[in-house]
């Protein structure tokens, strides 16, 4: 029985069928090894290109706040300059440049709110993306700097919010009520006059 067994390994056709097994067994076991690297490499390329994609999406997004953000402190410089010029001329205002009454005159029953845009950053969050990026300083610098502009919005929108609130109540007053309803055609000097 073992010469038969021997005869059968050494015999040149099953070596034949035994280095082909192998051979064919090797390549095999290569080709599904290189598909799974492949396919993790095409997927990692993927997961960077979705990453970079947001990424920019997110830096726009970074900047029209930036740009909605100096509109809002520009409209506070102003409002502070206007405020600034009525009260200096409180006691007479008749004083005042007639030029400045009127670049100023509307300005404390103007309102102006901005909306705060975080879309791209929600994308990146919900799509966990968050996690692929590689510098984790940058991703918190990325939270850090939301925060700030959701901050600044909700100031600004708040200081806008109280502000209408004391127009509405001084429009409310019986007096003040009465004046804007006279059909006189007041000045602006007049009409501030009235309202210190």
């Amino acid at each position: 029985m073992k010469n038969k067994l021997k005869k059968i390994f050494v015999c040149p056709t099953v070596k034949r069928r035994l280095g082909d097994f192998i051979c064919n067994f090797t390549a095999v076991v290569l080709g599904i090894l290189l598909t799974f690297a492949g396919s993790n490499l095409i997927e990692e390329h993927k997961k960077q290109k979705g990453l970079k994609d947001a990424l920019l999406l997110v830096k726009n997004e970074m900047l029209l706040n930036r740009g909605y953000m100096t509109q809002m402190m520009e409209r506070e410089e102003f409002e502070k300059q206007g405020a600034s010029y009525l009260l200096q001329h409180k006691e007479n205002i008749a004083k005042a440049a007639p030029d400045s009454l009127e670049k100023y005159g509307n300005l404390p029953f103007q309102t102006q709110t901005f909306i705060y845009i975080n879309d791209a950053m929600e994308m990146l969050k919900t799509s966990s993306l968050m996690s692929a990026i590689r510098d984790k300083e940058l991703a918190t610098q990325i939270i850090k700097t939301y925060n700030a502009i959701k901050g600044s919005y909700e100031t600004f929108n708040s200081f806008m919010e109280i502000k209408q609130k004391k127009v509405d109540k001084l429009i409310n007053k019986p007096e003040v009520q009465k004046f804007l309803t006279n059909d006189a055609d007041y000045s602006t000097a007049e009409e501030w006059t009235f309202f210190l």
